[in-house]
C-alpha cells in the first residue's frame, strides 16, 4: 500500500490549494502504480483522508463546498456510492463472484443465500432497495418457496422439488461486504472480549449519555465506563470509520469529548478511563438536550455521511420525565437509532421507552454486573444501524 503524506503548514486558509495540488500529484502516483490485490477497492477514495481531518478542522464547512465534497474529500464527506460484489445468476462457489457494481442512493449491499433440497448452495449478491431489507416490500419470497404443481405430473414434482427451497437475505452497507464467505465469518456470535465481528462495518457516529447521579455510585459507575470500553474494543474509530462523543451528567450534563475529539483507539480508551464521577440527581433531560444541541453538530464532527447511534445508560427515572419525553422526540428527529438502558429496580417504563427509538431499543437491566449480558445484541443494533 502507499501512502501519501502532505505536510500542513501553518497558514492554512491560503494553503489549502497548494495542499489540494501535491494530493492531486500523490494520487496520480497511486493511479498509475497501485497494487492489485485480491480485494475490490472502492473506485471512489479521498485523495488523502488525513489530510481531510486537517481541511476540516481549518474550514468547519467543508463538505457544503463541491471542491472538497465532489473532488478531494468525496469519501470523508459521504458522497461515494456503496458498492456491493454483484452476481445475479446464481453461483456455487461464493468465491466465483467477482463482479461488483456501485449502488443507487437508496440501495445497500444483499446476499440471498438459496438452499435447495438436495442441500447444495447458491449465492446471489447484488445491490437492493433497503425497503426490501428491512421487510417493507415484496421485491423476493423469504423462508421456504414453492411452485404450485399438478399432483398427477411427474414432470410437475420434478420442477417443484427442483425450485423449493429455503431462502435467507443479508444485507450491510460498507462495501463489498456482501461476499458469502466474509458473511459467514462476520455473523458469528463472540464473547464479550473478543476484538468484534464489526471492523470495518461500523461507520457510525456513537454517543453514550453515561447517567453518574449519587444514587449510581462510584462502583457502578466504573462498571458503565468499562462496558463502553468493551463496545470500543468491538469497533474501528477513525474519521471514516466510527466516531465516538461522551457524556455524563447528574444535576448537570457534562462533555466528556466530541465526535471529533479523537481518531484513534488507544486515545479514546485511555480518555474514558479517565472519566470522573461526581454525583448528584438525575436531570436527564438536560443530557439529552446537549446530546442534540452541543455534541450532535457538524461543528463537533457530527457526519452526514454516517448515521447517529446514542446510547442513554441510567439507573433510574429522571427528576422532570414530561422534559425528558420532550428532549427525546427532539432526538429522535436527529438519530433513528435511540437506546435505552435501564438498571435496577427503581424505572419509570413509559419515560424510558420514550427515550428509546422503540422498544426493541430498551434494555432493562437488574445490576450493572449484567451489562456483558447484551454487548451482541447492542453491537448488532449499533453498527446495524
Amino acid at each position: 500500500m502507499i501512502y501519501i503524506s502532505i505536510i500542513f503548514i501553518s497558514e492554512i486558509g491560503e494553503n489549502l490549494q497548494h495542499i489540494e495540488m501535491f494530493a492531486l500529484i500523490g494520487f496520480a502516483i497511486v493511479s498509475v502504480c497501485g497494487i492489485v490485490t485480491g480485494q475490490p477497492v472502492s473506485s471512489c477514495t479521498d485523495l488523502d483522508t488525513q489530510a481531510c481531518v486537517l481541511f476540516q478542522t481549518a474550514k468547519p464547512d467543508l463538505c457544503s463546498d463541491p471542491t472538497f465534497s465532489q473532488g478531494t474529500c468525496k469519501r470523508f464527506c459521504g458522497n461515494c456510492p456503496l458498492e456491493c460484489y454483484s452476481c445475479r445468476t446464481p453461483v456455487l462457489d461464493p468465491d466465483d463472484c467477482n463482479t461488483t457494481i456501485s449502488c443507487a442512493a437508496n440501495q445497500t449491499c444483499m446476499t440471498k443465500h438459496l438452499k435447495a433440497l438436495d442441500g447444495h448452495d447458491e449465492y446471489i449478491t447484488q445491490c437492493e432497495m433497503k425497503e426490501v431489507c428491512d421487510g417493507l416490500t415484496l421485491g423476493f419470497a423469504f423462508g421456504k418457496r414453492d411452485v404450485i404443481f399438478d399432483e398427477e405430473s411427474d414432470d410437475d414434482v420434478e420442477e417443484h422439488d427442483r425450485v423449493r427451497r429455503d431462502v435467507t437475505i443479508h444485507c450491510c452497507d460498507t462495501d463489498f461486504c456482501n461476499h458469502p464467505t466474509k458473511i459467514t465469518t462476520t455473523t458469528t456470535t463472540v464473547s464479550p472480549t473478543s476484538p468484534g465481528p464489526f471492523p470495518h462495518g461500523c461507520n457510525r457516529d456513537i454517543v453514550f449519555v453515561l447517567d453518574d447521579s449519587g444514587s449510581v455510585g462510584s462502583n457502578n459507575f466504573r462498571h458503565a465506563l468499562d462496558f463502553v470500553k468493551s463496545i470500543v474494543n468491538q469497533i474501528e474509530v477513525g474519521p471514516t470509520k466510527a466516531q465516538v462523543g461522551l457524556l455524563a451528567y447528574s444535576t448537570h450534563p457534562q462533555v466528556g469529548w466530541y465526535l471529533n475529539k479523537y481518531y484513534n483507539k488507544v486515545g479514546l480508551l485511555n480518555a474514558i478511563s479517565q472519566v470522573h464521577y461526581y454525583g448528584g440527581v438525575t436531570h436527564t433531560s438536560e443530557a439529552i438536550e446537549a446530546v442534540r444541541t452541543q455534541i450532535l453538530t457538524s461543528q463537533k464532527g457530527d457526519r452526514p455521511s454516517a448515521e447517529n447511534v446514542v446510547i442513554v445508560l441510567t439507573d433510574g427515572q429522571s427528576n422532570n420525565h414530561i422534559d425528558t419525553i420532550r428532549e427525546a422526540n427532539k432526538l429522535h428527529m436527529i438519530s433513528q437509532d435511540v437506546i435505552s438502558i435501564v438498571i435496577g429496580t427503581g424505572i419509570n417504563l413509559k419515560e424510558l421507552n420514550a427515550i428509546a427509538t422503540d422498544s426493541h431499543h430498551v434494555f432493562d437491566l437488574r445490576s450493572y454486573n449484567n451489562l456483558s449480558s447484551i454487548l451482541a445484541q447492542l453491537m448488532q443494533i449499533i453498527c446495524n444501524a
